[in-house]
């Protein structure tokens, strides 16, 4: 029989302490995201892209699992556990400060990729054919595509929210289901890369039609980032990513983090085990779903930040 009352008790002994200050806080939650400079050096900015473009060259049965490439080879997943500089930018301490107090102190890897996009590259067609062919209508009128993320799961209720994967705030204590973190490997000029409605994680109506000269576009933010800084945001926080027209190659690491006590409908909620020696036990213990046990990448934050 499962006791209730000491489920409690342990979840009390893990004594919250956000490390995010008060100016922090209150900035995410009125804009739901929030960008953290310098978080990789250039010299290691320009070898993760090394290694990405050797991957890419490779025959498809000479691509090192449990590493995954899709979409003509402009994505790769689980490059941390091939490379360890991977795993590093995974674990940084000024990325995981805010992924840790935004997910209760409960993260939990959910995945980790790398995107290359070129300025002739194409728009993936959706799977739907006739979500397509709405897609193709919007982008034809000249508007312009937000999204949210999502777990990918519909529930059979439109009115159920499933409240692990929204976004709440109780007695000063923010709660996000799950948190993604785009760094980028390159500088992006200010309107080039990721775009998005500060403010639009809160939004409860369906997101409005904005055409690219509609006055609505105003309230679309993009920002002037030099290789090696993260956008740590909510995933229900409406944004896109704008239509890469430089002559160099956009370079993003993207990760994204999950509250540790939350089984993720239709995804991986492990690591791949025949693979565990390839990663650290900081980095393994990430991956798995947390049974009341504080994580030693969160006791390693608390000895930085308290």
């Amino acid at each position: 029989m499962v006791d209730l009352n000491q489920i409690q008790a342990d979840y009390n002994a893990l004594e919250f302490v956000s490390f995010m200050d008060e100016e922090e806080k209150w900035y995410f939650d009125t804009h739901g995201y929030i960008i953290v400079r310098n978080v990789l050096s250039k010299k290691d900015a320009e070898y993760l892209i090394e290694r990405f473009e050797e991957w890419r060259k490779l025959p498809d049965d000479e691509v090192p699992a449990p590493m995954n490439r899709s979409l003509e080879t402009r994505v790769f997943q689980n490059m941390h556990y091939i490379e360890k500089k991977y795993e590093d930018l995974i674990l940084e301490p000024r990325i995981m400060k805010y992924v840790s107090s935004l997910l209760l102190h409960n993260p939990r890897l959910m995945f980790c990729s790398m995107i290359r996009q070129k300025k002739d590259d194409k728009r993936k067609k959706h799977s739907n054919k006739k979500q397509e062919e709405k897609l193709q209508k919007l982008l034809q009128n000249g508007n312009i595509l937000l999204h949210r993320d999502t777990n990918g799961y519909n529930y059979p209720y439109e009115a159920f929210v499933n409240p692990l994967i929204g976004y709440q705030v109780v007695n000063g204590i923010i709660h996000s289901g799950y948190i993604n973190v785009s760094i980028t490997l390159v500088d992006i000029p200010k309107d080039h890369g990721i775009a998005l409605i500060p403010g639009s994680h809160k939004s409860s109506f369906n997101t409005p039609t904005i055409k690219t000269d509609d006055p609505f576009k105003n309230y679309i933010q993009s920002f002037e980032l030099s290789a090696g800084d993260a956008i740590v945001f909510a995933p229900n926080l409406l944004h896109t990513t704008r239509k890469w027209v430089m002559d160099y190659s956009r370079y993003t690491v993207f990760n994204r983090y999950v509250f540790g006590k939350y089984i993720e409908e239709g995804f991986r909620n492990h690591s791949f085990e025949e693979y565990k020696d390839n990663l650290s036990e900081e980095m393994y213990e990430l991956e798995q779903m947390n049974l009341m046990k504080e994580k030693k990448i969160v006791k390693r934050l608390k000895r930085i930040y308290t």
